[in-house]
């Protein structure tokens, strides 16, 4: 399966294989400019090759190296969010460049099967592949300067099996990666604090990579999320991101500043509404976390699930969804794939890079009467950029179904 190869050898060993392809992208963007400017006939010197094999090498190993010092010393957590926005550019136009100019090749054979001269071919190629460059630069220029067009609030209406009629139109407001420490705290995030709670909403949940890499800004963003409040309470899973500082610090953080956050650490807590509604929780697993392998804690949830409510699940990463509705859970809110960031503006935004690690990129997914709802996100894992995937605050409208209103207005 191609998405198993995806997440098992690039996606869970992504710094490695990031740098090794921006050294790789490096050397084939020299050789692009040798042909379209210097001498053609410079791409096919063997000393290219070899040049190439190092930067890839030497990129493979820079990378994975800045990401370790950026946890423990300052300048190199200042350098790393550099060093991706440069090395994600070098990557995308080396990539538009040589899809550019596979594309415009079968036309320049065409050129020359026509009977036209060789140099059509050659400037059509030239110009073409010029062309693909600036485009994708103009791209990237947009998606870092204006993070993919600023936060939207997305609404959705909901229909649950298991709601009982007295919970319809409960609304709950979705936050998800945040990534506070990688250019989500300061003015942003109070921004996003406040429309968030400008919306009313009767709960406020949090589905995981509440902070990035940075343990420094820990107290400064859990200050700025204790403004989060909802009538029945404001609840947070914790993600990979908050694992890769320490799961237990970024609990002690929240727990000190912000203890109006219940942090849902594979455990339910009763909503507070009546009739019951429950919502539960637990941190995600890491790097060892694997698509169909057994999540202990999810199945654990599973088997103590309070029969006489609804109950909904915070999961960072969506991939458990078939087996969380198997468990009877009726709602299950995710994140993690920041709807691939970035992603081509057609249908939606539905061809980004999470659809090589996931069926649950981004968007509503049903399955044996519960529902998924996966977020954008709000921040941004690696380069500080968004395009065709903006960040979003979602705001869910809970209704039961025509099924479950049949049924006296109770549980199904």
């Amino acid at each position: 399966m191609l998405r198993d190869f995806v997440r098992n050898h690039i996606f869970e060993r992504f710094p490695t294989v990031f740098g090794a392809a921006i050294g790789a992208a490096s050397v084939a963007l020299f050789a692009w400019a040798a042909a379209l400017f210097a001498d053609p006939s410079r791409v096919a010197d063997p000393a290219l090759l070899r040049a190439a094999l190092v930067a890839t090498a030497l990129g493979a190993a820079f990378i994975p190296s800045l990401t370790r010092l950026a946890r423990h010393h300052a300048w190199a957590s200042a350098a790393e969010p550099i060093v991706f926005a440069a090395g994600f550019s070098v990557v995308t136009v080396a990539a538009a460049v040589v899809a550019s100019l596979f594309v415009l090749t079968a036309f320049a054979l065409l050129f020359a099967a026509l009977g036209l001269p060789a140099s059509a071919g050659i400037w059509l190629l030239r110009a073409g592949s010029v062309a693909g460059a600036a485009l994708a630069g103009a791209a990237l220029a947009y998606g870092f300067a204006s993070h993919g067009g600023g936060v939207e609030v997305t609404r959705h209406r909901i229909e649950l099996d298991a709601l009982p009629a007295a919970l319809a139109g409960l609304r709950i407001a979705h936050l998800s990666d945040l990534h506070i420490g990688n250019g989500t705290e300061g003015a942003r995030l109070e921004e996003i604090v406040a429309r968030t709670n400008a919306l009313g909403a009767d709960l406020i949940a949090l589905s995981g990579d509440l902070f990035d890499n940075d343990a420094e800004v820990l107290a400064e963003g859990a200050c700025a999320l204790a403004k989060l409040a909802a009538p029945l309470g404001v609840y947070a899973v914790l993600g990979n991101h908050d694992g890769f500082i320490g799961s237990d610090d970024v609990a002690a953080a929240l727990a000190a500043h912000a203890p109006g956050i219940e942090v849902l650490r594979g455990r339910f807590v009763r909503a507070g509404a009546q009739p019951p509604l429950y919502v539960a929780g637990f941190d995600d697993p890491g790097h060892d976390w694997r698509h169909g392998d057994p999540l202990p804690e999810l199945e654990s949830l599973g088997r103590t699930r309070p029969s006489d409510g609804p109950c909904v699940l915070l999961m960072h990463r969506p991939d458990a969804f078939e087996r969380a509705a198997a468990l009877g859970f009726a709602l299950v809110l995710s994140g993690h794939f920041h709807g691939g960031q970035v992603a081509l503006p057609l249908a939606g935004g539905r061809w980004n890079a999470a659809r090589l690690l996931t069926r649950y990129d981004r968007g509503l997914y049903r399955e044996a009467g519960a529902a998924l709802y996966v977020s954008r996100g709000l921040g941004f894992a690696g380069p500080r950029l968004r395009f065709a995937s903006r960040p979003e605050i979602a705001l869910h409208e809970l209704r039961p179904t025509a099924r479950s209103l049949d049924s006296r207005g109770g549980l199904v």
